[in-house]
C-alpha cells in the first residue's frame, strides 16, 4: 500500500517541533497531487502562509508591470502582515491538512488514513479511542471555504468560462455529497438533499454550456440568468451543510457525554477541537471575508448566534473542562432550535427571491 509524503510526515507529531512540522508539511505539499484542483483562493492562502512563516511580513514593493499572478501573490502575502512566524507555521500546517481533506489525493491514503495520523486529531492517550465518527463532519465544514470561493467567482469570469467550456466540463457535475453520511440517522435522505442541489445546478449549468438560444434569449442572456442561480444554489448548499452539521454535532456530544467515547469514536475534547470550533470559525469567515458573494455573507451573518454560543463554550472549556463546556454548547443550540429550524432556512429562501 502506497503512502503519500504527507502521511509519512505526520506519524510522530508529538516528538516534532513546530518548525520541523512546518518544514515537513512544506516538503509534503510539494509532492501532493490533488484529486480535485484547489481553488485560486486556497492556493493563495497556502502561498501567503508559507511566505509569512518563512520570511515574516512582506517588505517588498508591489510588483509593477508583472503578471496578474505575481500581484495576487503579493497581495495575499500582504494580508498576513502582523502574523507571527510561529502562528503562520501553525496555520500553514492546519491549512495543508484541510486542503488534503477537501481536495483529496490521486494516490496515497484515504482521508481517514490521513486524519488518524495528524496531530490535530491523534489522541496521545492509547486507552482512548481514535476519532472515527465525524470525518464527514470535517469534510463538510472544511469544504465550505471552497464552496464560498466558487460562489464568489466574478460575473465576468463566470461568463467567460461558460463561453469556452462544453457540457462535459460542468462544475456542478463534478460535485459529490459532502456530509450526508455523517448524519446519525437516515444518511441516505441527507445525501439525497445534497444530491438534489447538485442535480439542479448540473441541469442549469449544462443547459447554459450548450451555448444555444432559448426562445428569444441569446446564449449570453442565458448565461447571465444562470449566474445568480449558481451563486444561490451554492449558498443553499452551504446552508444545508450547517443545518446537517449542527444537530449531528449536538447528537455526538450528548451520546459521548452519556455513553462515553467508545460509543461514538470521538472524545468531547476532540469534538470541541475538530467540529465545534471549526464550524464557528468558518461561519465567521463567511461574513468577514469581503471577497465572498453577498448571499454567502448574509448567511454568515445569520450564523452569528452559533459563533456566540461557541465563543462562550470555549471560554467555559478553558475554565472548567470539556464536559460542562460541551453541555453548554448543547443547551445553547437546543435553546435556539427555532432559529436553526425556521429563521436560517427562511433567510436562505429569501435570498432566492
Amino acid at each position: 500500500f502506497f503512502f503519500s509524503p504527507l502521511t509519512q510526515s505526520v506519524r510522530t507529531p508529538h516528538t516534532m517541533s513546530l518548525k520541523s512540522q512546518f518544514l515537513d508539511a512544506s516538503s509534503s505539499m510539494r509532492g501532493w497531487v490533488p484529486e480535485n484542483p484547489p481553488s485560486n483562493r486556497d492556493r493563495l492562502e497556502l502561498y501567503a502562509l508559507h511566505k509569512q512563516a518563512a520570511a515574516g511580513d512582506c517588505k517588498t514593493a508591489k510588483p509593477t508591470g508583472s503578471g496578474v499572478a505575481d500581484k495576487a501573490k503579493w497581495s495575499a502575502w500582504k494580508t498576513k502582515a502582523g502574523l507571527s512566524q510561529a502562528e503562520a507555521m501553525s496555520r500553514y500546517i492546519s491549512e495543508c491538512k484541510r486542503q488534503v481533506r477537501v481536495y483529496g489525493s490521486k494516490a496515497g491514503p484515504t482521508v481517514t488514513d490521513v486524519e488518524r495520523e495528524t496531530p490535530h486529531v491523534t489522541n496521545p492517550n492509547p486507552n482512548e479511542p481514535q476519532r472515527e465518527a465525524n470525518h464527514s463532519l470535517l469534510r463538510g465544514i472544511d469544504s465550505v471555504p471552497f464552496l464560498s470561493s466558487a460562489a464568489s467567482e466574478p460575473y465576468a469570469t463566470y461568463m467567460q468560462r461558460l463561453a469556452i467550456q462544453n457540457a462535459s466540463q460542468s462544475w456542478w457535475s463534478r460535485r459529490t455529497p459532502l456530509c450526508g453520511p455523517a448524519s446519525p440517522s437516515s444518511p441516505t435522505i441527507t445525501s439525497k438533499l445534497e444530491n438534489f442541489i447538485i442535480s439542479v445546478g448540473t441541469f442549469l449549468e449544462r443547459g447554459a454550456l450548450r451555448n444555444k438560444a432559448i426562445g428569444p434569449l441569446p446564449p449570453s442572456s442565458v448565461h447571465a440568468l444562470v449566474y445568480p442561480l449558481h451563486v444561490l444554489l451554492i449558498t443553499f448548499w452551504i446552508t444545508l451543510i450547517y443545518l446537517l452539521t449542527i444537530p449531528t454535532t449536538v447528537y455526538l456530544a450528548v451520546k459521548t457525554a452519556l455513553l462515553g467515547s467508545n460509543s461514538t469514536g470521538v472524545s468531547l475534547s476532540q469534538l470541541l477541537d475538530t467540529s465545534i470550533t471549526p464550524t464557528s470559525t468558518v461561519a465567521s469567515s463567511l461574513l468577514s471575508d469581503p471577497k465572498n458573494a453577498l448571499p454567502v455573507r448574509a448567511l454568515g451573518l445569520s450564523l452569528t448566534p452559533l459563533c456566540v454560543i461557541t465563543d462562550v463554550t470555549l471560554s467555559l472549556n478553558a475554565a472548567v473542562g470539556d464536559l460542562p463546556a460541551s453541555g453548554l454548547y448543547v443547551l445553547g443550540v437546543l435553546a435556539t432550535w427555532w432559529y436553526w429550524m425556521f429563521v436560517v432556512p427562511w433567510i436562505a429562501a429569501a435570498m432566492g427571491w
